[in-house]
């Protein structure tokens, strides 16, 4: 929860050097949910959606059922 925290620091523009793909990919598979939520709060929606998308690509298929029900859960929706 630390290096979430660390990741996701209050500036005046939550972590404007690091985008949210690159958020995402540090995030360990088991806080992807709580990291996602987090950055919804400081980022575009779409931004966040996007990164998602991303990382959905790349990912392995071990890890394609917890960033599938992360993705419906907080991204779902494109009219947000």
């Amino acid at each position: 929860m630390n290096a979430i925290k660390a990741l996701l620091r209050m500036r005046p523009e939550p972590d404007a050097g690091m985008s949210a793909v690159e958020v995402l990919k540090q995030t360990p598979i088991d806080r992807l949910e709580e990291t996602v939520e987090q950055l919804k709060r400081h980022r575009p929606h779409a931004e966040v959606r996007q990164a998602m998308v991303e990382v959905i690509a790349r990912a392995s298929l071990a890890d394609f059922e917890v960033l599938k029900h992360v993705y419906l859960k907080h991204c779902g929706d494109a009219k947000k």
